[in-house]
């Protein structure tokens, strides 16, 4: 072989090295550029599914939406001298020494508009308390109770979801709740010195401070405390009916509570602070036990609304489950999109890879056109998915 000979193939080969490294470096570009259309993609996605939620919010409105329930708990008013001179006045709130919910048989149906479903239940239940006496109430220095106005009272997060009255049952007798007012009220004599401290000139009488029920979580119910809770303990029970969509809570309103609920949803997903002890999921349905204890709760049994706000409001936790819908397809497909452009350039590498090692050439433009059908492929996976479920989606998305 010549000198020029063994100077032409180095020669060659570095061309050829060259060559591929910029072909590499095309590649690497093309990847980048295709992340455009799947960017658009995802785009579509998240605005179908933020349609989804709208729509979602706007079925559960007219059904109860995400239903959440406290009580039932007792409340008194109460009156405390500050230091300043002041007043404060509002609700003492104690809660059931024990407390246990049973709802059976949770029907549970989807309500369809346009391409979305929304899971709609329909509960029908009974919330049992036991209450210690109120010759037996003892709240130490400060705070001056008016036992006369006592009242069960029961929070709802949508009282729209109601099918039937609310009614406590006490010792054989039945009452209805009504709407609960947290309006100041006065105990005892009205306090006519501070009338006449200001219609004397005299000082500015001391300001009266207000502490009733938060109602900004809930909407609160009452009825008056049976007269039976003025000499012994006495157990009460409040029966109600109420649809909801998606989810349904159960504060602890007891020291103790106990929750049991079955349904025929075969999907259930137990959420908050409380799980459930106990579970059993099946094809046709499921059931589940919860028990929270005194301790577990972390909250005294009684004090005034702004030391029980946490229970009243909602923040101490609840016992939940959602009523979870599997055929809900932006989940998977925002999930499979998130992953595009690592399969897109896992491809391109493959082709790469094809054309060094077997000489094949293979065009840019065939690169893009592989990558734009990789994108197709995520359009019809979300424009299929809407319609028949995310596997069967992939699949005919696959094919095309």
């Amino acid at each position: 072989m010549t000198s020029d000979t063994q100077g032409f193939v180095p020669q060659k080969l570095h061309q050829k090295s060259r060559s591929l490294g910029l072909k590499l470096i095309v590649i690497l570009i093309l990847i980048v550029l295709m992340a455009i259309p799947v960017m658009f993609i995802s785009f579509i996605s998240f605005d179908r599914s933020s349609r989804a939620n709208e729509v979602t919010r706007e079925v559960s409105q007219t059904y109860g939406g995400e239903q959440r329930l406290i009580g039932p708990l007792l409340t008194i008013p109460y009156r405390e001298t500050l230091a300043n001179g002041g007043l404060r006045e509002g609700d003492y709130i104690i809660s059931a020494q024990s407390g246990a919910a049973l709802f059976q048989d949770v029907t549970v149906e989807e309500k369809s508009r346009s391409l979305y479903k929304v899971p709609i239940y329909t509960a029908k239940g009974s919330l049992s308390a036991e209450f210690t006496s109120l010759t037996e109430i003892e709240v130490g220095a400060g705070p001056e109770l008016d036992f006369t106005q006592a009242q069960i009272i029961l929070g709802m997060a949508d009282v729209t979801g109601l099918q039937s009255d609310v009614v406590l049952e006490a010792n054989g007798e039945t009452r209805p709740f009504e709407p609960y007012l947290a309006a100041p009220r006065f105990m005892g004599k009205p306090r006519t010195d501070r009338a006449e401290a200001v219609r004397d000139g005299g000082a500015k009488a001391p300001p009266i401070l207000y502490d009733h029920l938060d109602p900004s979580g809930v909407t609160w119910l009452s009825v008056p405390a049976p007269v039976e809770l003025n000499d012994a303990m006495t157990s009460v029970s409040v029966r109600l009916s109420f649809t909801g969509a998606r989810s349904f809570a159960l504060g602890p309103y007891a020291k103790s509570t106990q929750l049991q609920l079955s349904s025929d949803w075969p999907h259930p997903g137990f959420e908050g602070r409380f799980p459930p002890s106990d579970r059993d999921i099946r094809d046709d349905g499921f059931s589940a036990d919860w028990s929270v204890p005194y301790l577990r709760r972390g909250l005294p049994d009684q004090g005034r609304a702004m030391d029980m706000d946490a229970l009243t409001y909602g923040s101490v936790g609840a016992m939940q489950v959602n009523f979870v819908s599997p055929l809900n397809p932006y989940q998977t497909v925002n999930r499979a999109l998130k992953y595009a452009v690592l399969f897109i350039g896992l491809v391109f590498l493959a082709y790469f890879l094809m054309e060094t090692l077997l000489s094949v050439r293979v065009h840019p433009a065939q690169y893009l056109l592989i990558g734009i059908a990789q994108a197709v492929f995520y359009l019809l996976l979300l424009a299929f998915a809407e319609h028949i479920g995310f596997t069967f989606a992939f699949i005919v998305s696959a094919v095309a």
